[in-house]
């Protein structure tokens, strides 16, 4: 009887599992691809209402992941259709497959990479007007200005980030306790790529945080993703 009970629990446990989907984080081809193919879906654009107003994906619904009232509005949405995510890079919309997973949704697909890999591909937006679209104005730091910066005689480490980017946050006292300790040997320098949003796709940044190390003018090395302290030192060849 014991057993009965034990094997009907453990397929119960199996079927549970089984039903259940997480969602997918697929290339930016694979997204528009599957988004063609599929009918009645929803796709959310989860960055702030300033930058969908930029700039979005046609027929995106704009839901700030960062909002108060984001779970609140998701709530409101059904849960039997599929529901395609996207934010710059790939961050916000992850996190929000995590939301949506809890509320119910069995369908979820984010973009790997975001908006950026969506521009990277050449894949067609929806500016915020048809002038806009026909000749876009630069935004942020020139090519000419970022030049400049890393063609100093000392090394230069640059920082690609944005303010809501968590490994960002988790990055900056590190690159600032480095800034303040070898001060002479290495200068560090922060662009937040929604304020230089122009020098970012010129410059083909698809992932942040990113730092790119100068040394006499030409790029010694990259880190993509949040990297350790002493990481950053040894690779650099700061150690004193």
């Amino acid at each position: 009887m014991k057993q009965s009970i034990l094997s009907l629990f453990v397929l119960l446990l199996m079927a549970c599992q089984g039903g259940a989907q997480s969602g997918k984080t697929i290339s930016a081809a694979e997204f528009m691809q599957k988004l063609a193919s599929t009918r009645n879906e929803y796709l959310l654009d989860v960055r702030t209402p300033g930058e969908f107003n930029e700039e979005h994906l046609n027929n995106a619904v704009n839901i700030d992941y960062n909002a108060a009232d984001f779970e609140a509005q998701i709530k409101k949405l059904d849960k039997s259709r599929p529901v395609f995510l996207y934010c710059l890079s790939g961050g916000r919309s992850g996190s929000a497959v995590s939301v949506l997973a809890a509320n119910g949704f069995k369908e979820i697909y984010n973009m790997q990479g975001g908006i950026m890999q969506w521009r990277a591909a050449k894949f067609p937006t929806n500016l915020n007007n048809s002038s806009a679209a026909a000749t876009p104005s630069w935004k942020g730091m020139t090519q000419a200005e970022y030049d400049a910066i890393t063609q100093s005689s000392v090394p230069v480490l640059i920082d690609f980030n944005a303010t809501w980017c968590g490994p960002c946050k988790k990055l900056k006292p590190i690159l600032d306790e480095i800034a303040t300790e070898y001060a002479g040997k290495v200068k560090v320098v922060a662009i937040d790529v929604d304020q230089n949003k122009s020098l970012a796709d010129a410059m083909q940044i698809r992932s942040i945080p990113l730092l790119i190390y100068y040394k006499n003018g030409k790029v010694a090395m990259n880190f993509e993703g949040y990297t350790e302290k002493k990481t950053l030192i040894k690779e650099m060849g700061l150690n004193k």
